[in-house]
């Protein structure tokens, strides 16, 4: 039987455990919320972003129905910040949009030599 008698005649049996390590203390929820916090981070540090108040917290099991047992909290922005995020943002899209129209521009519609399957001919 897997069980510890505890004292001497109150016949209390007590089971017996396997001893736990440091891992048993592992975070992998935290862990992945961490990484995913530090990419997200460094993607909008390439559009000249920085959120100050950005975060890992746990989930409360009382007051959310997430499944997941940490978030990545954004923090909060005045209206002037989120203004001026948004602002820039805005800015790449309309650079993007702009650079995507010019490569169009500059790519003929159908390259020289390289036909597509309709306008293949056989040469049997």
């Amino acid at each position: 039987m897997n069980s510890n008698v505890f004292g001497a005649g109150l016949g209390i049996s007590l089971p017996l455990a396997e001893e736990v390590g440091p891992e048993y203390f592992d975070e992998t929820d935290r862990e992945e919320a961490v990484a995913a916090g530090v990419q997200l981070v460094n993607g909008l540090r390439k559009f000249d972003i920085e959120l100050d108040g950005i975060g890992v917290s746990p989930v409360c099991d009382k007051c959310t129905v997430l499944r997941e047992a940490y978030v990545v909290e954004l923090g909060h922005l005045t209206p002037a910040e989120a203004v001026e995020v948004a602002t820039k943002l805005h800015a790449y899209d309309a650079e993007f949009r702009r650079m995507r129209e010019e490569i169009k521009a500059l790519t003929p519609a159908n390259p020289e030599g390289k036909e597509g399957a309709e306008g293949a001919t056989s040469t049997e």
